[in-house]
């Protein structure tokens, strides 16, 4: 079973995937605090929802792209054999992640897009990362800085000076809002 928060239609992907039509399946609990945190209410409650269940809602959205985001969906112990049972369904999966759980187990599930974060400083977590996880990542997946100030944006571009040659991946900024 996978503790979720909600699931949910939208017309509008996220990073590089953005405008592409996805299904969101959010769900419940993370092991960071970010300080600009959207989605604080993943933190507690939720309900819980066995894998056949999910994945039988999931493939009967139209939408070819499945968002598995959160809190921190690495967290769910279930989450590679639901990812897996999804993307053999035919569906694509972008998988939302912080960057500070390892991705080992998730690169090698063909039909997938990783979504990692790396921590800025005005997150307050900048520390959490799990470095292991740029060399894992594949050309398909991207790293992504959520940038707020100019302190944020010369971490980045640091970051991405310093792990240039782990990095096999595509880079988005992305503004932090509110």
């Amino acid at each position: 079973a996978l503790r979720l928060t909600e699931t949910f239609h939208s017309i509008q992907g996220e990073g590089t995937l953005i405008g592409i039509p996805m299904f969101f399946v959010r769900t419940n609990r993370c092991n960071l605090r970010c300080k600009w945190c959207d989605s604080s209410y993943t933190f507690q409650g939720g309900f819980e929802k066995n894998i056949q269940e999910l994945v039988k809602e999931v493939n009967g959205v139209p939408e070819e792209w499945i968002c598995f985001t959160g809190g921190e969906p690495l967290l769910q112990r279930d989450a590679p054999e639901f990812i897996t049972r999804i993307v053999e369904s035919g569906k694509k999966v972008l998988i939302e992640t912080g960057g500070s759980l390892p991705v080992h187990k998730f690169v090698s599930i063909t039909g997938t897009v990783i979504d990692m974060d790396v921590k800025t400083p005005s997150s307050g977590e900048e520390k959490s990362i799990h470095l292991p996880n740029l060399s894992e990542l594949r050309p398909s997946d991207y790293i992504k800085f959520v940038i707020q100030d100019e302190a944020d944006y010369s971490y980045a571009k640091d970051f991405i000076s310093e792990y240039a040659t782990d990095i096999r991946c595509g880079i988005v900024l992305q503004p932090a809002w509110g």
